[in-house]
């Protein structure tokens, strides 16, 4: 556990980038561990073109010796078959995510089904329960949380056809937001775990709008910061990006 003074220096540098953020500050680069799913690297294309840094390894490597905390995110894309994309050791993830290791982000997560049933995203441990839904209008039904903040509520075109649906989300989760069939942003309670709704489907990403671009963003940051000292919704939602960096440096520091 880390001393009184570190806790003290991580929220002063914690109010320091709040301060930063009325500046504009940039979006923290982070480490992301992704797994060699199937959408053609749309995904990875994505999380690169954000600035972030990729590492694209095959989860059936991810054992109970795995590494986690070098990373700063796990994130799942969609895989085929059934199933693939579920880590050796998902027991090994859990806790890695319960020790405030590392974050995950589900885009959309076809293939780790038990992944997100084992994190307490999804209810069910079936793949065909980590669906697809179009076109991508997305209802807000939540602006208080970091990831939606300063969001209008009610529905927003994100200009292409495909989101993420999640048929069956958590006990302990919040549907931030909803596609035409069902939830498309969903976040974990207490752990730092969300289902986004991009997935890197190839159709038509033409008209993608920046919300969309930002939910992604959010998503990741989000996943990527401490639940120590920091609030789920609270004051720094509303600063919309207000986790961006804050998170990453003060698990790091942590550490």
């Amino acid at each position: 556990m880390p001393d009184v003074g570190s806790r003290l220096s991580c929220r002063a540098l914690l109010a320091g980038v709040v301060l930063a953020l009325f500046a504009g500050g940039p979006a923290a680069a982070l480490s992301i561990l992704l797994n060699d799913g199937a959408t053609g690297g749309n995904v990875q294309a994505r999380l690169v073109g954000l600035g972030h840094a990729v590492t694209v390894a095959p989860p059936a490597t991810w054992t109970a010796a795995f590494d986690y905390s070098v990373f700063d995110v796990v994130a799942f894309e969609f895989s085929v078959p059934a199933g693939s994309a579920n880590p050796a050791d998902i027991g090994h993830l859990v806790a890695a995510v319960d020790a405030g290791e590392v974050g995950v982000v589900f885009f959309r997560g076809y293939g780790a089904a038990a992944t997100a049933a084992a994190l307490g995203v999804s209810a069910s441990a079936s793949d065909s329960a980590m669906w697809f839904q179009n076109p991508a209008l997305l209802t807000v039904h939540d602006n208080s949380h970091a990831i939606t903040a300063g969001m209008s509520l009610g529905t927003q075109d994100l200009g292409f056809e495909y989101i993420a649906r999640i048929d069956q989300p958590g006990v302990d989760t919040d549907v931030l937001a909803s596609g035409p069939q069902g939830a498309a942003l969903v976040v974990h309670q207490t752990r730092r775990v969300v289902v986004a709704p991009f997935f890197g489907h190839p159709t038509d990403f033409a008209g993608e709008t920046q919300m969309s671009v930002d939910l992604t963003e959010r998503a990741l940051q989000w996943a990527a910061s401490s639940p120590v000292d920091l609030g789920e919704s609270g004051a720094l939602g509303l600063f919309g990006l207000g986790l961006v960096g804050v998170g990453v440096a003060m698990r790091r520091r942590l550490s």
